[in-house]
């Protein structure tokens, strides 16, 4: 990459947009399979993969070996200091987020689900930080997609636990006049679909924008150094851009594990009204 202050609008959105290429390595392109488009009925349906696609997949896989090597057991104890740094955050989630928002009983049932989504997010948000590959949590698409999953779940689950009449019933509260309930249904309806939006944009935004602030602080490097006189050099405004950038890429792995909980909690939560609908 040349050091002229045009580049820094193609880095950051190489960064952040989804393509059909995957440049690990500046000078590197690796183009991405191309499937035909299938059609059904009105429907088109791209399989083709994609860069985020493609970040989805090593995510998964990273996931699961992470989560195998933290199932290692010796005896009835975790095997190492990784399981048991897996097992305590496990725990956590178990205590913290299962069992108080969904009872403990149907909690423990949950705990793979809930597990699952929080470390993909958190795979997933973690890899986004590393140079070479791309931020898909950054993808308003793939938190779209995670966000509909669990939309399907909660009130599925709450369908299989109360019935599906029942589950529909229960929607509106009872002993409600009639002309507070006209104005009443449709907003509790529509509050099912905004859980699903706010996982959405919530994920979406927190992790976009950490990308872009950190990419527009190591792009200043390359807009000041194109600003300078011939023969000038950066001095101090590379090392303290740099430390900075360093600085916000500290938050910003707490920022990775703290969405990853929102995630798993707003999760849980919805999952424990549709079920508990009594409550």
């Amino acid at each position: 990459m040349s050091s002229g202050a045009g580049d820094l609008p193609s880095l950051i959105m190489h960064h952040v947009v989804d393509g059909d290429a995957w440049h690990p390595f500046p000078g590197l392109a690796i183009h991405l399979p191309h499937f035909p488009v299938l059609q059904v009925g009105p429907v088109a349906i791209n399989p083709s993969i994609t860069l985020h696609v493609l970040m989805l997949l090593i995510g998964a896989v990273l996931t699961f070996l992470v989560l195998t090597l933290g199932a290692r057991r010796d005896g009835l104890l975790p095997a190492g200091k990784f399981a048991h740094a897996i097992e305590a955050i496990v725990l956590f989630l178990r205590d913290g987020v299962a069992r108080p928002n969904i009872g403990e009983k149907e909690g423990d049932k949950w705990m793979p689900f809930l597990g699952t989504i929080f470390f993909l997010i958190l795979t997933l948000n973690l890899v986004g930080l590393i140079p070479l590959f791309a931020g898909a949590t950054a993808n308003i698409s793939v938190t779209a997609a995670l966000a509909v999953m669990v939309f399907l779940t909660f009130n599925i689950a709450g369908m299989r636990h109360n019935g599906v009449l029942h589950y529909v019933g229960n929607l509106v509260p009872k002993g409600i006049p009639f002309p507070i309930l006209v104005i009443l249904a449709p907003i509790e309806i529509l509050s099912l679909f905004i859980r699903a939006f706010s996982l959405t944009l919530r994920l979406f935004a927190n992790m976009a924008a950490g990308h872009i602030m950190i990419m527009v602080l190591v792009g200043l490097i390359s807009v000041f150094s194109a600003m300078l006189p011939a023969g000038a050099t950066l001095g101090l405004v590379a090392p303290v851009t740099i430390a900075f950038t360093v600085f916000i890429l500290v938050i910003k792995v707490g920022v990775c594990f703290l969405q990853a909980y929102v995630f798993a909690l707003l999760s849980s939560l919805y999952i424990g009204g549709a079920i508990h609908q009594e409550h």
